[in-house]
């Protein structure tokens, strides 16, 4: 709820709004995993030093040590916070988001500790629209059998098929048990946000595409694929800017609030690739909610970009997304879509290869915006289904 990556945001806000609509008298009480009470609004050195001594560890060194860090953190945050929030909770619904993979041990250790609290309490559980990584280690994979085998488990809902299959194997695959339900799938709540936000794009095309800005270290953090530097990350960036610019388009170069991203992004506009660039490219200011990075979205006919939740919120708006793939989630959402042919493979997407998919997508809006209603109603049959589970 309170990441400053606000994608995550994003679906809280569509959930929340869901269950307020479906049943005025429920209370939603948001739990950040984190423990966090509220988006963070400066930057943390010690958390981004933390993440890069992290990644700098060879496995499994770098596992050992980010279970550590997480229990940490349990500890004096989210512990805290759940022992405040769960004595008047009747019902506990988990989601969505990357939920279920194990990068820095950050999710196992986190949702470990909800899934203890919430059996010692015998409080029921409902995991909804969560994306499920393709692999787990062993010591990941022990930890979410305890949430998994839950008696307190009703319901698991995840958001795609891929998701599903990834479940289903890595279940099968590690030997765990599971509770009796079946795996459902939704779309991500965060199909509902045009509705949420009460945003679309525009109906005529401005010229106007939001490009990305994503931290390559956070790509290699809990991607599939290699570590680029940020020299050649800057470089495929104006790449795209300059392909965008040649075809007549306005590139405006935005994140999702993440603060690595935002940090990338002011590197990238003292380069000397960006200064070749500068007098038609615009740079969106830092959005301060999930309101604002949708409102910046809408503003867009599209993006081109690496973050799930930029192409989820630009699809859900009526924009084009074309998707810079780095982890199978991305190959989930546009396969679910039916637009593989807008997701651009491997670590250096060729940039022309991108616009040609954003001007042939912007060509077929229409039916692409009908599919995208279609979705946003399955996608709030989904939050109510695994509510009235639980409720």
């Amino acid at each position: 709820m309170y990441s400053p990556n606000l994608g995550d945001g994003a679906i809280a806000a569509c959930v929340d709004q869901a269950v307020r609509q479906h049943d005025p008298s429920i209370e939603p009480a948001w739990i950040d995993l984190a423990g966090r009470t509220e988006i963070p609004r400066t930057y943390s050195p010690h958390r981004h030093n933390l993440l890069g001594l992290l990644d700098s560890l060879p496995p499994p060194l770098d596992r050992v040590a980010g279970e550590q860090i997480i229990r940490h953190q349990v500890r004096t945050r989210l512990r805290p916070r759940l022992e405040h929030v769960l004595p008047a909770t009747s019902a506990i619904l988990i989601g969505g988001g990357q939920l279920f993979s194990d990068a820095h041990m950050n999710f196992p250790v986190k949702l470990f500790e909800l899934g203890t609290q919430a059996d010692a309490r015998r409080i029921p559980m409902a995991i909804h629209g969560v994306g499920v990584a393709r692999t787990w280690r062993p010591r990941a994979a022990a930890l979410f059998a305890g949430l998994l085998d839950s008696s307190q488990l009703i319901s698991i809902c995840v958001r795609d098929t891929a998701s599903r299959d990834n479940l289903e194997r890595l279940i099968t695959d590690h030997g765990l048990k599971r509770s009796t339900v079946d795996v459902r799938m939704a779309p991500d709540p965060a199909f509902m946000a045009a509705e949420t936000f009460e945003l679309q794009t525009s109906g005529t095309d401005t010229g106007r595409i939001g490009l990305g800005v994503t931290h390559p270290a956070a790509l290699h953090a809990h991607g599939d694929y290699a570590r680029v530097s940020e020299h050649e990350a800057i470089l495929r960036l104006a790449e795209l800017a300059s392909s965008l610019i040649a075809s007549g388009f306005r590139p405006v170069l935005f994140t999702n609030g993440a603060f690595e991203d935002e940090a990338f992004l002011a590197k990238f506009v003292k380069s000397a690739a960006f200064s070749a660039l500068e007098a038609e490219v615009e740079v969106a200011p830092k959005p301060a909610s999930p309101q604002a990075l949708a409102q910046s979205i809408a503003g867009f006919d599209g993006v081109i970009a690496h973050r799930l939740h930029a192409n989820i919120l630009s699809y859900a708006m009526g924009g084009v997304p074309v998707g810079l793939a780095w982890d199978a989630k991305m190959h989930g959402f546009f396969s679910l879509i039916g637009e593989t042919a807008l997701l651009q493979q491997g670590a250096r997407p060729d940039a022309s290869r991108a616009v040609n998919s954003l001007q042939d997508g912007l060509k077929r809006r229409t039916d692409l915006r009908q599919r995208a209603r279609e979705l946003s109603q399955a996608a709030r049959s989904g939050v109510l289904e695994s509510l009235n589970s639980v409720c």
